[in-house]
């Protein structure tokens, strides 16, 4: 089973898995097409803007739909396609050396244990700081087992960055990217990543149509071709990462900051930015730059869908991350609040749909269905724009939450002791498809017991759930104060795959 390495232990050595009108025609002051801008991917350069021919661009207003509340009904029939599962704790990656526990490399990499000499530390930490030392020299000594690092899913399909470096302080110098099958737990390697100068830590995998892409940290983007790893030198310098609300797409969010470097003991002014990355290093952001693209594989070309830039004070609030422009299910979307108005309108590249909503998520848009659900109640709005009909499903009786993937909803909470559901939503056809396992009774008093996220792959749609069975600490026994916690967890995933629900 997978160790979650302890919080002290993290925060000292560490170094580098989701938070209802009858039909009328578009309106005839629809906006302009723009030109789509692309950089091409063999030199960089920005191509000439390309004026395709594109249908007009349509509104709405939530008066145009016919609205239908539907009633659900469940039903003990098993649901149109099958859920999956797999044990990830379980699966074994094998052990190895990594070369920067051996020879020269050991003392070059060797975390700092300079603060066991120190005498004015707590001697309860003195002895923690001990133990770990003894382990890492442990560690020195055997090969170390495999541990995922990043993973994600393409249908049945587990792609794996497994890491076999603990306790360096210089990074991840023993990688490997695996293929599982996920109905088998089988593993195959399909690449390795060993040398003590290099790290190599994955932040990002993707693999629409087959094919593996990854970004990883300080190396920027790559593709897998063969055992081969090709560079992609797109915005390099910038750190990307995959827009999980993306279908079978490759949308990263890119983004660079400005950084000053001061003191780690620098005190910062009103309106600045202070981040202190180590015990070493610490900077003040000046700014920041966010850019949301997405690659075209079939033309080799990206296409800029935002770009935006922050102060100091807007990055502090986090209003960096509001309302971003994210392709949910085939077409990137944002909210806006027309001047003088309190409910939202969705905007595409498309449309744009009056909702009569005045706070909502965006679950999903395509050319002809939009799906949202209330920011505060689980209750769907399910808009199908070629029969203008507006569908109204409250699920909150359910589960509080909700995910819609290949013309389904999908209801679940984020705890153990319940269902997942789903759901027809043009029927209101209900389907319990899976009860979740409880917690250990002796663990279900702890506060992180168990955690429940619905995560969404490529052609794949499913649940992570991650059980404490067991936990470990240690106390001073003068002050009775706990200054170590380790968990040992169970993950299990549970999916679909898209193209099983299909036929």
């Amino acid at each position: 089973m997978k160790k979650f390495i302890s919080i002290l232990a993290a925060l000292t050595l560490m170094a580098g898995c989701f938070s209802c009108s009858e039909e009328k025609d578009s309106k005839s002051d629809s906006k302009p097409v723009e030109a789509d801008t692309t950089i091409s991917e063999s030199d960089g350069s920005v191509d000439e803007p390309v004026v395709q021919q594109q249908a007009e661009f349509r509104e709405y207003k939530a008066e145009d739909f016919k609205t239908i509340n539907v009633n659900l009904t469940k039903t003990d029939k098993e649901p149109p396609f099958k859920l999956h599962s797999l044990n990830i704790s379980e699966l074994d990656f094998g052990e190895r050396m990594p070369p920067c526990k051996q020879g020269e490399y050991r003392d070059k990499y060797k975390p700092d244990f300079s603060d066991i000499d120190d005498p004015d530390i707590d001697d309860e930490y003195r002895e923690y700081m001990e133990s770990v030392r003894t382990e890492w020299e442990n560690i020195c000594k055997v090969p170390a087992k495999g541990a995922i690092q990043f993973w994600r899913q393409c249908g049945n399909d587990i792609y794996a960055a497994v890491g076999y470096d603990t306790y360096c302080s210089g990074g991840d110098h023993e990688v490997s990217i695996f293929r599982v099958d996920g109905l088998t737990g089988e593993a195959t390697e399909i690449y390795r990543h060993s040398d003590p100068e290099s790290s190599f830590y994955v932040e990002t995998i993707a693999v629409p149509n087959g094919k593996v892409y990854i970004a990883v940290r300080d190396k920027g983007l790559m593709y897998l071709d063969g055992d081969k790893l090709v560079p992609m030198h797109y915005l390099d310098g910038y750190s990307h990462s995959l827009m999980g609300d993306s279908s079978d797409k490759l949308v990263f969010m890119s983004t660079k900051e400005d950084l000053k470097e001061v003191p780690v003991d620098y005190e910062a002014k009103e309106g600045e930015v202070f981040r202190r990355y180590s015990e070493n290093e610490a900077y003040l952001i000046n700014g920041e730059e966010m850019v949301i693209s997405e690659y075209l594989p079939d033309k080799d070309e990206w296409k800029e869908i935002s770009r935006r830039t922050y102060t100091p004070e807007e990055i502090d609030s986090g209003i960096e991350y509001e309302n971003l422009p994210r392709v949910y299910g085939k077409l990137a979307a944002h909210t806006e609040k027309p001047e003088g108005k309190r409910k939202l309108d969705v905007v595409t590249d498309e449309y744009r749909v009056g909702t009569g909503i005045t706070g909502l998520d965006i679950l999903y848009a395509d050319h002809d269905r939009l799906v949202v659900k209330l920011s505060n109640k689980n209750i769907v709005h399910v808009f199908d724009i070629a029969k203008m009909e507006h569908y109204v499903l409250d699920c909150s009786g359910l589960a509080p939450m909700s995910q819609y993937f290949e013309g389904g909803i999908f209801v679940y909470a984020s705890n153990t002791d319940s269902n997942i559901y789903y759901i027809m939503p043009e029927m209101g056809l209900t389907f319990t498809i899976c009860k979740l396992p409880e917690a250990p009774d002796e663990m279900s008093g702890e506060s992180i017991s168990c955690s429940f996220n619905a995560y969404r792959g490529d052609r794949s749609f499913g649940f992570q759930q991650v059980i404490a069975v067991s936990r470990t600490q240690k106390t001073d026994p003068e002050t009775n104060n706990v200054y170590y916690i380790d968990y040992e967890n169970d993950e299990t995933i549970y999916w679909v795959n898209g193209d099983e629900m299909n036929g």
